[in-house]
């Protein structure tokens, strides 16, 4: 499973802050703080319509070498985020910003909240809620055990960031009964500051200590203590969380995280992933590309290097996340680039996956891209519905080694991969063994054209057992196993 890791007994030119290609000023509602809310702002959503859906239909769905084995379209809310399942038990975020004169889009009532699932029951019926502070959304979550508790960690954002009197940082749960959740604490991201974009969870017996990464957007610009965006906290005891660390992308040469190259121009801490051994930290800094971080020493994280682009694609990067293999040689890099070609630098198409050799260094002493992959939609300068870009990917030891990957990826749904043909140098490009794409699904919320009537899959994890979980942001929850 990914993005909770436990420690067992350049050449390339990436113009960061000194190139400024395209400045851009955050709307009044912080609308472009992420590449699919400042999507929705530009293709239909944007805070100046009604947000009313296009109404166009997509596809009918299509499966290869996948069964679906569950379904649950959590309550047809909509806006679902990213999904986690650990112990017969899925839980499922819920995205959202917010809009002055469109409050729905700002999650609230019965349907807000991080949903939990039983996996084992038919339907996978919802059984509990993990409630999120209201004007809030609730996108990312992580579920691990430590001190003998089960406990899930969410990252909680506020829809509107000027107003500080809305909670926003990170939110702990004890879930060892995951029927009967128990809020144990709560780690405030800081004052001017949306709060916890993506998180992950590391185990260092080496310190006796559980560490939460968290991704916090815009904080070299925004926060009221001008820490950085990779924040690092001590979780070990869930009811008192405390910070221990934090690293700042203007440590090397960040000025204007609204810079950048392409429709969306910008330079921040969007996400963090670990090595297997909690010692290294993964920063995806969309046009600022793969930041390789020191944590070793929690408290003073150390820039070691980067992850290199080909030239004629660095600056325009859309880097949104990353997951490591297994066996920790390659890193799987996530670029959800929506721009498709109309931006300077990056190839036609939409964002794909990029696989770099964690044992392999260029000149200048950068990790090397040995892969990629490129479903046959993203390739495309243009598709008439939907949107074509990577999102996450999933790795498990237990379901396929170092070997397979499962990737969800829009409106192409959730993809199955195989990396032997990179892993023995035979080839650049994995082979894709199975794919699902859900039924399209009306966007229940109505935020823009690019949802309507889409298959839109957010989130992807693997358990141990084989079963595939993903969440589709209009139609819910899937449960799906391989049939070959």
């Amino acid at each position: 499973m990914h993005r909770l890791l436990l420690v067992m007994p350049s050449i390339l030119v990436i113009l960061l802050g000194t190139s400024v290609l395209s400045l851009a000023t955050p709307s009044p509602d912080d609308l472009a703080d992420d590449p699919l809310t400042s999507f929705i702002e530009k293709n239909g959503g944007g805070g100046t319509g009604d947000g009313t859906k296009a109404g166009q239909v997509q596809n009918n769905g299509a499966i290869r070498n996948l069964e679906v084995i569950g379904h649950n379209d959590i309550g047809n809310r909509g806006f679902n985020a990213d999904i986690y399942a650990y112990k017969g038990f899925a839980y499922i975020g819920q995205w959202g910003f917010g809009i002055s004169n469109i409050p729905k889009f700002c999650p609230s009532g019965d349907k807000s909240g991080v949903k939990v699932l039983d996996l084992r029951a038919p339907g996978i019926p919802i059984v509990a809620t993990l409630q999120n502070p209201p004007r809030t959304s609730a996108e990312d979550i992580v579920v691990y055990t430590a001190g003998g508790r089960d406990i899930a960690a969410i990252g909680i954002q506020a829809c509107f960031r000027t107003d500080n009197s809305i909670p926003r940082g990170l939110q702990l749960f004890d879930v060892t009964n995951a029927r009967n959740p128990v809020l144990k604490g709560f780690l405030p991201s800081g004052d001017n500051i949306r709060g916890v974009h993506e998180l992950s969870v590391v185990q260092r017996p080496d310190l006796g200590k559980v560490l939460a990464l968290q991704g916090v957007n815009y904080s070299e610009t925004y926060d009221a203590a001008h820490r950085g965006g990779l924040r690092i906290a001590d979780v070990t005891d869930p009811a008192h969380p405390v910070e221990i660390g934090n690293w700042s992308l203007a440590s090397i040469g960040v000025t204007n995280q609204f810079s950048g190259v392409g429709c969306f121009a910008r330079t921040y801490v969007h996400a963090v992933s670990a090595s297997h051994d909690g010692r290294t930290a993964y920063i995806s800094a969309i046009d600022g590309g793969e930041i390789v971080v020191d944590i070793t020493t929690p408290s003073a994280p150390a820039f070691v290097r980067r992850a290199a682009y080909p030239v004629d694609q660095a600056g325009d990067m859309d880097t949104h996340s990353s997951t490591e293999t297994p066996d920790a040689r390659y890193l799987y890099v996530e670029d959800e680039d929506e721009c498709q070609s109309n931006d300077s630098k990056q190839q036609p198409g939409w964002g794909f996956l990029r696989i770099f050799d964690l044992a392999s260094r260029d000149a200048a002493g950068n990790l090397v891209q040995v892969g990629e992959f490129r479903t046959e939609n993203s390739l495309k300068s243009k598709v008439s519905n939907g949107l074509y870009s990577i999102h996450h990917t999933a790795v498990n030891a237990v379901w396929g080694g170092s070997a397979k990957v499962a990737v969800s990826w829009y409106s192409d749904g959730v993809r199955i991969l195989d990396i032997t043909p990179v892993r023995s140098g035979t080839s650049r490009t994995p082979t894709e063994t199975a794919y699902f794409v859900p039924p399209a699904a009306n966007d229940p919320v109505g935020s823009c054209a690019c949802l309507g009537n889409s298959a839109f899959v957010w989130g992807v994890v693997v358990t141990d057992d084989g079963l595939i979980v993903i969440s589709d942001m209009n139609s819910g929850a899937w449960v799906l196993r391989e049939t070959q």
